[in-house]
């Protein structure tokens, strides 16, 4: 069975949509400046911006029905709540957060976990979205974790590529193709595709503390609210449509 992948990413910051295709790294840098004067002390589970939810707004899903599977953090959660879903099932996975995880910034040290939403504030946040699989206590942050290395992310990845392939495994459906919105960040999307196409990131570019995207020898940035579109072929194949399209899921 062909698993047909879209991926969206969230919108965390407030951006033209022309600068979108620009020079990215660097707008990210002076964005992420400006969200640190803006906010004040680091907040890693901010909430989705207008701009984000003006684009979630107008995107598209796909004409067929399947599941959209979202991560855990609020922007993700709000920019899945203003999609059109229509039968679409709406899923919170526990391994879709951000490369990094919760974590806080201490005396120039990543450590965790931060502060999150818990399943019981995500139900009450949007309660069509099935939260069972989110694991440990319901009044509890979803994430209890410390900061997660690129090197764990890169082993998440790889778990999450195998969960994929079973979704579309034979018999997983009735269907002869299934479909799948993940509604992802940034950092995992660049992995996540790096995995499914076997593009292996050099771990000597690994920085102790950090967690590195730009200066990879293979990059994939996604413009806020951006998709990808990949099929999972039976075969184990992989086919990319497109990346970084902002114009519908």
């Amino acid at each position: 069975m062909l698993l047909e992948l879209h991926v969206a990413a969230d919108s965390f910051v407030d951006e033209e949509p022309a600068k979108q295709a620009a020079v990215w790294y660097e707008e990210q840098k002076q964005l992420q400046a400006n969200i640190q004067k803006a906010l004040g002390p680091w907040e890693i589970d901010p909430p989705l911006t207008a701009t984000g939810r003006g684009e979630a707004q107008r995107a598209r899903l796909p004409s067929a029905t399947g599941t959209v599977y979202v991560s855990p953090f609020r922007r993700t959660l709000e920019t899945a709540a203003e999609l059109k879903l229509g039968d679409w099932e709406v899923r919170v996975h526990p391994e879709l957060y951000e490369v990094g995880g919760v974590y806080l910034e201490r005396e120039g040290r990543r450590e965790g976990p931060g502060e999150c939403m818990s399943a019981l504030e995500i139900e009450r946040e949007v309660p069509n979205f099935d939260t069972s699989a989110l694991q440990g206590a319901r009044d509890r942050g979803w994430y209890q974790g410390t900061w997660e290395s690129d090197a764990a992310a890169r082993q998440r990845c790889a778990r999450l590529v195998q969960w994929l392939r079973q979704l579309g495994a034979p018999g997983a459906s009735g269907a002869s193709a299934a479909w799948v919105v993940l509604v992802i960040h940034g950092h995992l999307i660049d992995l996540l595709l790096k995995a499914l196409l076997g593009i292996q990131d050099d771990p000597a570019e690994d920085q102790e503390n950090e967690n590195v995207m730009q200066g990879r020898r293979v990059v994939f940035f996604t413009p806020n609210c951006a998709t990808a579109h990949v099929g999972l072929r039976p075969d184990g194949s992989v086919a990319v449509y497109h990346i970084g399209q902002s114009a519908k899921l």
